[in-house]
């Protein structure tokens, strides 16, 4: 498996409180861990909670890390439970420091093993399938914009320009509880996997993400067009882009 992210803090904010993960886990064969989160709050507090997210996750998962050896169903859970032990850590933070109050991330995870991933997500970042000239969306916006769409409200080409697009539903750290969107996904050799923040998704058409993919020489100069794209539209938001690719027989080249 080879992975690269990367983060900017795009052209209009002051402070970027994006935050994301590769990492290959140890003690256990061919498993690697990918996240990426994006905060919010005032006083940088959106950069305390993204950070805190992507750091508690990834504890919690090296602490359980056996529990990778077991059945899809038990790594599901422990996927479910990172988030939740993440979302207390956040949710308690927030209450005992006053500079922290209302903080709050989204989170798209992936746990991938051997040809196998397991997604964790809450919010509106995303994560894509890539297969060929096919991009398949695996993660559900957690968002205001997104329930109109569901209900028929709205029309799905009416929600990139809503006044209420960025107003999300579900977020790590904003309440005491919290409600993961947890699944499994087999892949193929060869198959790329983009985990980002809306600061890209927003801003660059799916099928300009497929193009990116398939002309880069590499994963990092994928990860790079994908930003640049995202500031050529007017960077309005921070954005990150970690991008994966199954490979048969190969170690992760990129953090």
């Amino acid at each position: 498996m080879r992975s690269v992210g990367k983060t900017d803090i795009g052209l209009v904010r002051k402070v970027n409180e994006d935050s994301f993960l590769c990492e290959k886990l140890e003690g256990i064969k061919n498993t690697y861990l990918y996240i990426v989160a994006d905060g919010m709050g005032g006083h940088n507090a959106g950069e305390v909670a993204s950070t805190m997210a992507v750091q508690e996750v990834a504890s919690y998962i090296k602490k359980n890390i056996e529990v990778l050896e077991l059945g899809d169903k038990e790594i599901e859970d422990l996927v479910r439970n990172a988030i939740f032990y993440a979302n207390d850590k956040i949710y308690k933070t927030s209450i005992l420091k006053s500079n922290c109050l209302g903080m709050g991330t989204t989170l798209s995870m992936v746990l991938a093993k051997d040809n196998c991933i397991y997604l964790g997500h809450v919010g509106d970042s995303r994560i894509y399938h890539i297969r060929g000239k096919e991009i398949l969306r695996l993660t559900e916006d957690h968002s205001l914009v997104a329930e109109l769409v569901k209900r028929g409200t709205i029309k799905p080409e009416e929600a990139n320009n809503h006044p209420k697009k960025n107003v999300i539903t579900r977020a790590l750290g904003t309440e005491y509880t919290i409600e993961p969107d947890v699944s499994r996904q087999d892949m193929k050799h060869g198959d790329f996997i983009l985990i980002c923040t809306d600061g890209l998704s927003n801003a660059v058409y799916e099928e300009d993400m497929v193009c990116v993919l398939e002309g880069a020489s590499d994963l990092n100069e994928a990860c790079e067009l994908l930003i640049e794209r995202a500031k050529e539209k007017g960077g309005f938001d921070n954005i990150t882009a970690v991008v994966i690719q199954m490979y048969k027989g190969g170690e992760d080249n990129g953090r």
